[in-house]
């Protein structure tokens, strides 16, 4: 095994068991047995837990922006675009528990890693919004004017983090579809053009 191969399976493994114990309860020992690997070749890789750990985020990180960008290259209209774009983001939050607990987690707040993660997830989540607003303002889908685009993003990328708490610290993701559709066709509609409605 190479590697690349050897360290992308102790990171996938590990991934694993921090969704399933958390990250404060995982051990090397663990995530070694599981990666079928001795705790000397998993410190051959990674000096710590906290940097398995970071490996872990980017990668989910990582997997999220390569999704959403997707949506945002889409050839849809706007309106679809952003309801697309946000209802996916809600969903892969979800399914990257990692993610999820590194930027939310007053517990990781001393690690410089994370700390740049969550500044270049808001960063990007927020450029994102505002790259389809301005699509949307450009094709007369959005009745919004250019300069208020970037305002608009950031307001509704601080509306979607006031939706992980009741979606996802109180475990009621089975609610996000109802409750979500509801937000959405009030915002989108809300932003839309009088006659593209």
């Amino acid at each position: 095994m190479e590697d690349i191969d050897i360290k992308n399976r102790i990171i996938e493994e590990a991934q694993n068991i921090f969704k399933r114990y958390g990250f404060r309860k995982s051990t090397m020992d663990e995530i070694a047995t599981a990666a079928g690997k001795g705790k000397s070749t998993l410190y051959h890789y990674f000096k710590s837990k906290d940097e398995v750990f970071a490996a872990v985020v980017e990668k989910e990180g990582n997997t999220m922006f390569v999704e959403l960008n997707k949506i945002i290259t889409a050839n849809i209209d706007c309106k679809s675009k952003l309801k697309k774009y946000i209802i996916t983001r809600m969903d892969i939050i979800n399914q990257l528990a990692n993610l999820y607990s590194a930027i939310k987690s007053d517990y990781f707040n001393h690690f410089t890693f994370i700390q740049k993660y969550r500044t270049k997830y808001d960063e990007n989540e927020v450029l994102f919004i505002e790259q389809i607003l301005q699509d949307g303002i450009y094709k007369k889908e959005f009745n919004i004017n250019e300069s208020e685009a970037k305002s608009y993003a950031y307001g509704i990328a601080t509306a979607l983090k006031g939706l992980e708490i009741p979606f996802f610290i109180e475990n009621k993701y089975s609610e996000v579809n109802s409750r979500l559709d509801s937000m959405l066709n009030i915002l989108i509609y809300g932003l839309a053009c009088k006659d593209t409605e």
